[in-house]
């Protein structure tokens, strides 16, 4: 058998678990390393069993009415007594202090669980720890779901940090074998990297892809990973013919689900990303399913077929990638027309991009963001499947959806992916334009104008002005005349913002589009203080702070706050400006809105400037400044007005501390953590170090996986964790399958009730 390797924290809570249960059953998909793990924990707690320590593998007895003799036969009792194997295993074994490990039993989970459960009762010193993809529903029974192999963090590509991770470093032990001079190196860490994350962490995928390495380079090996059944063969010649290829493996797993539970699992393929049940139950139930979804969920969650993603709001589930590509092959192979399956996911999700638009303006908007967010993936592959489609009633439906995701755009943080949607739908050769179209331009030009592209956003505006007097809809006019003005603020022209600015907010008037009106005052505000009108700005801050209240928008508001913080400071008010700009990232902070959050950093920085506290004001500019690189979107995109409040801040700041301990300072607040900036600013500041939980299992916990624990318990998804911490989110994936290792824990809820209690 092959050295084991990492799973320091999967050893060390299976062994509490065994410690503190008399059966402990290890699931997970195939493949994930469960029998390993089980061998490693039974040999490390050898000298806890006096009586001995028994492996008894599972994998080749198929007739129920053989365990008992199989048990029999691995304590080494002789077949030569005419007392039933049952009754000869009850005596032998009442009074041991044994450990009997049952490896791969979930083929055999009914009679396993009642000789099991019968045995237990029979020796009260005797435990047993099983291997199964379906826990056994013993009373008593620990559950411990085996997680993939820790991933390397792909925001650290270096070969000594990547190296760390155990995906990694199993990929290079086991490549050695075939490729004894084979290492990580500044040439191949990026390719290892993505390989291991694309093999979802699975050890038995890791092995057979290091044997592929005896012939292949790693870059080549992961450009034909797409076909990864045919091309993750030849596995251990000791392993079972089942564990020698993926493909295999997994038609073991397939063949003992039920008829429905296969067709369900082989619909489920078509979400990218997680689901919910109200999206199973929409997209992939009919009447050809004899049993209901949730039932059909739960039994796969129970076969380690779909992985459970809980949270204290709604349970999600999804499937590992590796899974979901079998399940892909199952669809199109068995189920009559695998296109009504796609086309229901297409409509489910084109619905939620509709509703999310129509229900923005509201008390749920953080909560929009975060849905849209979560269904990312989903969303996308949804738009892909529109926007390919050959009749003209499904392209229009993908321009309006490419438009109802407006926010997710802008306040969601995916400027550029937003701009992909728009330009597929609005290329030459598309339909006829419609009112949608010209929304699609204008919303093009503002995300345009987000990224400091100016000249390609008024030439957008013009096209979606000539189009709309083609089309002899006005519409749009306060939208249009909103962005040219934004265009001339940033581009420096503060007189013709102004006039563009005020027309805006005529059309808007007129068409009593107050959601419009709440949303965009505190750019004409950000004019007008620029231009010297501080008091027509202070007005035109506390019209939309009104607005947004009456009709429950807070987005527009925090970015009102934000601009009438930055009139306050302009007056020398920096108690009041320090105030607003406090309130005002709080509100950001619910939106995770990274962008918002720079420019509230920066705008604190500035503060601390004049009031001379220079050392925090130069770490606050240190990290707006490195929030924004990140971004892409530098301090210059927003117009030299703006820029120029933060080159003079910068400038006072240089001469407040000296060049040396300035730059010094820069350079410090880059590296500080966001999110821990934001909760102290904030007075929201999570469990301080004094209080960090201590006893058990939880001080296997890093700083780091206690702050994604605290982010978990708020509900946050992991792409909201992510986009929170500002790292990758295989980054909070791999960290939140640590936290539940070392914790023992199934359910981000567990988690969330972990650490309330703490």
């Amino acid at each position: 058998m092959s050295s084991f390797v990492g799973r320091k924290a999967e050893l060390a809570v299976a062994r509490e678990h065994l410690r503190a249960s008399r059966l402990l059953t290890l699931t997970g998909p195939g493949g994930v390393g469960k029998t390993r793990l089980a061998l490693r924990v039974a040999a490390e707690s050898r000298r806890a069993f006096p009586d001995g320590v028994y492996l008894v593998e599972l994998a080749d007895v198929d007739d129920p009415s053989l365990l008992p003799e199989t048990l029999a036969n691995a304590l080494g009792l002789a077949q030569q007594t005419a007392r039933a194997p049952y009754a000869q295993l009850r005596r032998h074994l009442a009074d041991r202090c044994a450990l009997v490990v049952f490896d791969g039993c979930e083929h055999l989970v009914e009679p396993t669980a009642m000789l099991v459960g019968n045995l237990l009762r029979a020796a009260p010193a005797l435990r047993f720890l099983v291997t199964s993809r379906q826990s056994l529903g013993v009373v008593g029974e620990r559950v411990y779901t085996v997680p993939p192999l820790g991933m390397p963090d792909f925001d650290q590509i270096a070969p000594a940090t990547v190296q760390a991770s155990d995906a990694v470093a199993l990929l290079v032990e086991r490549a050695a074998d075939h490729v004894p001079d084979f290492a990580v190196t500044d040439d191949n860490v990026k390719a290892i990297t993505q390989l291991c994350l694309r093999l979802d962490g699975l050890p038995l995928a890791i092995e057979l892809a290091a044997a592929r390495l005896r012939s292949t380079s790693v870059d080549d090996l992961l450009v034909r990973l797409d076909d990864r059944f045919r091309l993750l063969v030849g596995g251990s010649a000791e392993a079972l013919p089942r564990q020698q290829t993926l493909r295999a493996l997994i038609d073991w797993s397939y063949a003992l689900c039920s008829a429905d539970e296969q067709a369900l699992l082989s619909r489920l393929s078509v979400f990218p990303g997680g689901f919910d049940l109200a999206a199973v139950e929409e997209v992939c139930a009919d009447e050809s399913l004899s049993a209901g979804v949730l039932d059909l969920i739960d039994a796969l969650v129970r076969k380690s077929m779909v992985t459970l993603d809980a949270s204290p709001r709604r349970m999600r589930y999804r499937l590992l990638e590796t899974i979901r590509e079998y399940a892909a092959e199952r669809l199109a192979e068995k189920h009559p027309d695998p296109q009504v399956v796609r086309r229901r996911h297409r409509d489910y999700y084109a619905r939620l991009a509709t509703r999310a638009a129509e229900e923005w303006c509201g008390a749920d908007q953080a909560e929009w963001l975060a849905t849209l967010r979560r269904e990312h993936a989903n969303l996308r592959a949804a738009f892909e499947n529109t926007a390919a489609a050959d009749d003209a009633d499904s392209r229009q439906t993908a321009v309006i959806m490419a438009v109802s995701l407006q926010w997710h755009w802008i306040a969601g943080g995916f400027l550029a992916e937003g701009r992909r949607w728009l330009r597929r739908v609005l290329t030459p050769d598309t339909d006829q334009p419609t009112v949608s179209s010209v929304d699609a331009m204008w919303l093009d030009a503002y995300l345009g104008l987000l990224q400091g592209d100016l000249n390609t956003a008024r030439n957008r505006l013009n096209q979606a002005e000539t189009t709309a007097d083609t089309l002899g809809t006005t519409h749009a006019a306060g939208y249009i005349a909103q962005l040219r003005a934004m265009a001339a603020l940033f581009g420096g022209d503060l007189g013709t913002a102004r006039s563009f600015y005020e027309t805006a907010l005529a059309e808007h008037e007129a068409n009593d589009n107050e959601a419009a009106i709440a949303g965009f005052l505190f750019q004409l505000a950000t004019t007008y203080t620029f231009c010297g009108e501080t008091k027509l700005a202070a007005e035109a801050c506390e019209r939309s702070i009104r607005i947004s209240e009456d009709c429950g928008e807070r987005w527009g508001r925090g970015y009102a706050m934000w601009a009438l913080a930055l009139n306050r400071w302009l007056e020398d008010d920096f108690s009041g400006a320090e105030d607003l700009a406090r309130q005002s990232l709080g509100i950001t902070l619910e939106f995770n809105d990274q962008l918002g959050i720079a420019h509230l950093i920066g705008l604190l920085g500035w503060v601390a400037a004049s009031k001379g506290d220079a050392e925090n004001g130069a770490h606050l500019v240190g990290l707006s400044d490195a929030l924004r690189e990140k971004l892409g979107t530098p301090m210059s995109a927003f117009g030299p007005h703006l820029a120029s409040c933060h080159t003079r801040s910068q400038e006072r700041l240089r001469a407040q501390l000296g060049d040396d301990a300035y730059r010094a300072a820069v350079q410090a607040g880059a590296k500080l953590d966001a999110h821990s900036v934001v909760l102290e600013i904030t007075h929201t500041e999570a469990t301080p170090d004094a209080a960090q939980p201590t006893l058990g299992v939880s001080s296997l916990l890093t700083r780091r996986e206690l702050e994604v624990a605290q982010l978990v318990a708020q509900g946050l998804s992991n792409k909201a964790i992510a986009e929170t911490m500002v790292v990758s989110t295989r980054t909070v994936e791999s960290h939140v399958r640590h936290i539940l290792t070392k914790l023992g824990f199934r359910s981000r809820a567990q988690v969330a009730a972990w650490i309330a209690e703490q």
